[in-house]
């Protein structure tokens, strides 16, 4: 199992991987120049993306979340702030379990809800032992600061690159009380973007101060990807 997601965190799930170029977040490697390297960039079925919620499908609510202290270290990778884990963490969705490989921040976030952007987002990546993809979304808004996430601030290396011992994060600690959740099939959001992703965008919100998003947003600058055609893909919101 520990072999299985270590192959998984240096192939899809590492933001800080090496691929066919050098992809970014500028003018001349920005998103829409990732397909010329990426094709599967190009594909029908991409995130982030726009939730309309009115256009949801209500069903029940089918996240377990298990997480506790479980956190290894943490890296600079160039790309985002990234919180790796000894996939010892696990949540259930739909009856499928999924270990937590990563997760790791946008500024400003990437999903929309109504048209409405925010601040910060927090990506959850998780994995099956299967192979299955899953990242639950966590946005942000301004107001009070949030413990869980100074440490990870604090703890960030300054040079990209560097990986730094990083124990005891509980990620728990940087969810909002409710598991409300819009669901839909989509991708990661950098290269290679690859699809037959199951997303989970968190429909309540988590605060932030203003602080600890400009301290971020100095850290990883603008890293978010323009939000992506539904082409008819249906979306599910459960309470």
């Amino acid at each position: 199992m520990r072999l299985f997601h270590s192959v998984v965190l240096v192939g899809l799930l590492s933001l800080g991987s090496v691929g066919a170029a050098h992809w970014g977040y500028e003018e001349d490697n920005g998103p829409s120049t990732w397909g010329q390297d990426y094709p599967e960039c190009n594909g029908m079925e991409q995130s982030p993306i726009n939730i309309i919620s009115k256009d949801t499908a209500s069903v029940a609510n089918a996240l377990v979340i298990e997480y506790k202290a479980d956190s290894q270290n943490i890296i600079n990778n160039r790309h985002s702030v990234q919180v790796n884990f000894a996939k010892n963490n696990t949540i259930t969705y739909s009856g499928q379990e999924y270990a937590l490989v990563q997760l790791h921040f946008h500024t400003p976030a990437e999903n929309t809800i109504d048209g409405k952007s925010y601040p910060l987002e927090m990506h959850l990546v998780h994995s099956s032992l299967d192979g299955k993809l899953l990242v639950i979304g966590v946005l942000f808004t301004e107001g009070e600061a949030n413990t869980e996430l100074q440490k990870i601030i604090e703890a960030t290396p300054e040079q990209s690159g560097v990986v730094r011992d990083f124990e005891g994060l509980n990620p728990a600690n940087i969810l909002p009380n409710k598991l409300s959740y819009y669901a839909f099939s989509g991708s990661l959001t950098t290269p290679p973007c690859s699809q037959n992703v199951q997303w989970v965008v968190l429909g309540q919100t988590i605060s932030a101060s203003k602080s600890q998003i400009d301290s971020l947003h100095a850290i990883v600058h603008t890293n978010a990807r323009n939000t992506q055609p539904l082409n008819g893909r249906k979306i599910q919101s459960a309470q």
